[in-house]
């Protein structure tokens, strides 16, 4: 899995990189116009050396164009690093969290988990038949439409992430008794991934535990080789999540 300190790693790697590159531009570029005006560097700089002021202006310049320069670079490494999750959805995403989890008010975290069910891909379909940005199974998605009165809407439209959002809000009405809010999140969220059945029968075999973090190691008595997705699945979004906020 690619956590959040890879991430960081990469993206000071690239504006690093993209320094390297600016300073050479720099020293390349200097070279050049001075070849193309008739004298070489050292001459140039020969001449510059004799004026206290012209030195002054010439290191004076060059430092301003290099800061310049530096900051359009970085700023694009930090736009093409940074920025891998799209705001399409943005304001969609904080309409549901307030409408479903006004306890929970976090919508980075609907948004990270639909980022970790189809990228935020409408059209996307896995390979076992879930459909849309929330990835609904066919009957879970009939059943939600009916009680939300949705009529002939498609898993494919932007109302699923509306759907979405009340599936969860009601997968975290079941861990609710002695938890807050935020002990409820992971919960719900695996129990979207895997079933709630499942984690509720992983609950029982680790003793009636509370937090997602005693239940998770005892889900691979209930599920089997299957536990390590919803591990992976529940870990990623928390990794997400932090990103967003933090707004890489």
């Amino acid at each position: 899995m690619f956590d959040f300190s890879d991430f960081a790693i990469t993206a000071f790697l690239l504006k690093l990189g993209y320094g390297v590159v600016a300073v050479l531009g720099l020293i390349w570029l200097s070279s050049h116009l001075d070849q193309r005006a008739g004298r070489t560097f050292a001459q140039s700089m020969e001449e510059i050396a004799k004026d206290p002021i012209g030195l002054a202006l010439y290191y004076g310049l060059r430092f301003i164009g290099l800061a310049l320069l530096l900051g359009a670079l970085m700023g694009c490494s930090a736009a093409s690093a940074g920025t891998i999750y799209s705001s399409r959805y943005d304001d969609e995403i904080a309409s549901a969290v307030k409408t479903y989890w006004p306890d929970y008010p976090r919508p980075a975290s609907w948004k990270a988990q639909l980022y970790a069910e189809s990228r935020l891909d409408p059209a996307a379909v896995s390979p076992v038949g879930a459909k849309g940005l929330a990835q609904f199974m066919p009957g879970t998605w009939d059943q939600v439409t009916r009680e939300l009165r949705l009529g002939a809407a498609s898993p494919h439209h932007d109302i699923a992430i509306q759907a979405g959002a009340y599936y969860m809000a009601r997968l975290r009405h079941i861990w609710r008794a002695g938890r807050d809010s935020a002990d409820r999140q992971p919960l719900a969220q695996a129990s979207y991934n895997a079933g709630a059945g499942n984690i509720i029968n992983a609950q029982k075999v680790c003793g009636g535990a509370r937090l997602w973090a005693v239940i998770a190691p005892c889900l691979g008595t209930v599920t089997g080789i299957h536990s390590r997705e919803t591990l992976t699945y529940v870990s990623r979004i928390a990794d997400y999540t932090a990103r967003m906020e933090a707004g890489l």
